[in-house]
């Protein structure tokens, strides 16, 4: 009898390390897919804004000089994207430094700080799109834009507010919150 029972006890210990291991693995892919989706959306961002570089320099030397509305709107311009790099870089080395393979700890600093990072983007985005907004009526209305630049530039201007909500909500703020979570989980298993 007590053979038995050893033996039971033993098949449901192991079948209980089966599935911590089971659920571990789950998490892992989980967080592994949410962590990619955040790498591949700040991997693209860099060479956007790489690209954007000569873009704006180009923009500048066939219509720079003319109208000083122009000159203020690409200055602000290049500043943004001169600031924006490094600040993307930035964003990609937290994401580099989460390894689902060390510590927890560290992971869970890096997302969180990450999350703060992104915090702290959205509200400079809510002062800096009104501003480049506003910064481009003047210089519309200067370069007397017939009414198809006008309609190309509301709808830029929809089109970009619409695609940053849904970045944010949908790539940052989910992924981020996934990836905690999964985080927190991992933690307590291991724990």
């Amino acid at each position: 009898m007590k053979n038995a029972w050893a033996s039971v006890d033993e098949r449901l210990k192991k079948q209980e390390i089966l599935k911590e291991s089971i659920i571990k693995e789950m998490i892992y892919k989980k967080t592994h897919k949410s962590l990619n989706a955040l790498q591949w959306s700040e991997f693209t961002g860099i060479p956007m804004a790489l690209a954007i570089i000569p873009l704006i320099v180009w923009a500048y030397g066939k219509f720079g000089g003319r109208f000083l509305s122009w000159d203020i709107f690409v200055l602000y311009c290049s500043l943004f994207v001169i600031i924006w790099f490094p600040y993307l870089l930035y964003k990609a080395y937290l994401l580099i430094k989460i390894d689902l393979a060390s510590n927890m700890k560290n992971n869970l600093f890096y997302i969180n700080k990450l999350g703060i990072v992104i915090k702290k983007e959205k509200i400079a985005m809510s002062i800096l799109g009104p501003l480049f907004v506003i910064g481009m009526v003047p210089m519309l209305i200067e370069l007397k834009t017939n009414a198809f630049g006008w309609a190309f530039a509301i709808c830029m201007v929809l089109f970009a507010t619409l695609f940053a909500y849904w970045s944010y909500k949908k790539i940052y703020d989910k992924h981020i919150q996934s990836i905690q979570k999964n985080l927190e989980e991992l933690k307590e298993l291991q724990e």
